[in-house]
């Protein structure tokens, strides 16, 4: 998608949510949690969870047939700063997730102002397959991860894979169920010189291993001191 495009849909996006005096992505007056108190009762946490809110929305659009997968990621982060007790655990939490987030943001709402550290980014996320017949969903599946290259190997016909350093080839997505965004996103990833973390659910045949592809696959680019 076009990043004009992409920044005048955020900013329509952003134009409906009411931010209160204090800045937070939701009305302070309606803060029940003690969180939520503690975001609002404090300016840099309020505008941290504003940013949040700016960034999320932008990599909901960014992201297209995956915002749904990004919805379910972000009700598990919430979960996760929900366990917070101090302002420090709420800020770190704040800025690892828009460091998360940031690759995925048209310069209408890039942070310039604050230093991210140093994180996995997420740059995509392959949605789970719609031919629910050639993919039938698997509930109970194992959780897998792995890092490595993306590699293009559509002329075999085995999609795009994730080749590790140990010279595994895990199938990331299989040419029938590729989609325009996904299939211009790893193409344009198979090109870099880089290392990606893929996190998804693990399915086996006949003794390989591959990605599931009745579940979501995020994709995360490794900063170069992890790789």
């Amino acid at each position: 998608m076009h990043p004009n495009k992409v920044s005048l849909i955020v900013a329509t996006m952003l134009s409906t949510v009411a931010f209160t005096a204090t800045a937070a992505s939701f009305p302070c007056e309606r803060a029940t949690t003690k969180v939520e108190r503690m975001v609002c009762a404090n300016p840099e946490l309020s505008t941290l969870d504003e940013q949040l809110g700016r960034y999320y929305a932008a990599a909901n659009v960014e992201l297209g047939s995956g915002a749904g997968c990004l919805r379910d990621d972000q009700r598990q982060w919430l979960r996760t700063r929900d366990a917070c007790h101090d302002g420090q655990c709420l800020r770190n939490a704040y800025i690892n997730r828009l460091a998360e987030l940031d690759a995925l943001q048209p310069g209408a709402t890039a942070i310039k102002q604050i230093e991210l550290p140093a994180v996995p980014a997420l740059v995509w996320v392959i949605p789970a397959a719609l031919d629910t017949i050639a993919a039938p969903p698997v509930s109970k599946a194992s959780s897998l991860q792995a890092r490595g290259r993306v590699i293009n190997e559509l002329e075999t016909g085995g999609g795009y894979v994730l080749r590790t350093d140990n010279g595994e080839r895990l199938p990331l997505v299989l040419d029938m169920f590729l989609e325009p965004g996904t299939a211009t996103t790893l193409e344009a990833l198979a090109r870099e010189d880089a290392w990606f973390l893929a996190r998804g659910h693990e399915a086996l045949d006949h003794g390989k291993r591959y990605f599931e592809s009745s579940r979501c696959v995020f994709l995360y680019r490794l900063p170069a001191v992890t790789r």
